[in-house]
C-alpha cells in the first residue's frame, strides 16, 4: 500500500492545483482524502455513486462526507448531489 501511495503522490501533485493539495494535507482520515479527490475529479456525485465507485462502506462514506461538509470542502445541493467548494 505504501508503494502505491508513493507512486501516486507525484501524479497528484502534477494534476491537482495547489489549494486542493493544501486541503488534502489538512485532512486526517484516508477515507476523507479518497472521497475528496474523487469528488474533485468527478463531481457532482450521489452518495451511492461515491460508495460504489470507491468500494467503501456506507458508514465510512457518510462519516467522510460529514467531516468534509463540516470543514466547508464539500456541499450538498437540493438534488442530493455532492460538489466540492471552489478552491482559488
Amino acid at each position: 500500500m505504501e508503494n502505491l501511495a508513493e507512486a501516486l503522490v507525484p501524479a497528484l501533485r502534477r494534476r491537482l492545483k495547489k489549494p486542493v493539495l493544501d486541503r488534502l494535507r489538512s485532512l486526517k482520515a484516508p477515507s476523507e482524502k479518497l472521497v475528496y479527490i474523487y469528488l474533485v475529479e468527478t463531481q457532482p456525485q450521489t452518495f451511492i455513486t461515491i460508495r460504489r465507485s470507491l468500494g467503501l462502506g456506507r458508514m465510512t462514506v457518510n462519516r467522510a462526507l460529514k467531516d468534509l461538509m463540516n470543514k466547508g470542502y464539500v456541499v450538498q445541493d437540493s438534488k442530493y448531489l455532492y460538489w466540492t467548494e471552489n478552491v482559488e
